[in-house]
């Protein structure tokens, strides 16, 4: 039976992504390039809530939930 495997963050890399969401909020995009694969870093927003991610698809990701 094949299991799954977790692709789990570094810490430097939930600092990384937050760093890239302060960039979204005070300038509307980011510079920033994915730290596993150079892909450019990408913001998609749902409702109260969004998401900083690496373009690339199952690489790394963070949501951040408003108020």
């Amino acid at each position: 039976m094949a299991t799954k495997t977790i692709n789990k963050k570094s810490l430097e890399e939930i600092d990384f992504l937050g760093e890239a969401a302060t960039d979204f909020g005070n300038y509307g995009k980011t510079e920033k390039r994915c730290p596993r694969c150079g892909n450019e870093i990408i913001l998609e927003i749902f409702g109260s809530s969004y998401e900083v991610k690496c373009d690339t698809p199952d690489c790394i990701s963070a949501v951040f939930r408003g108020i």
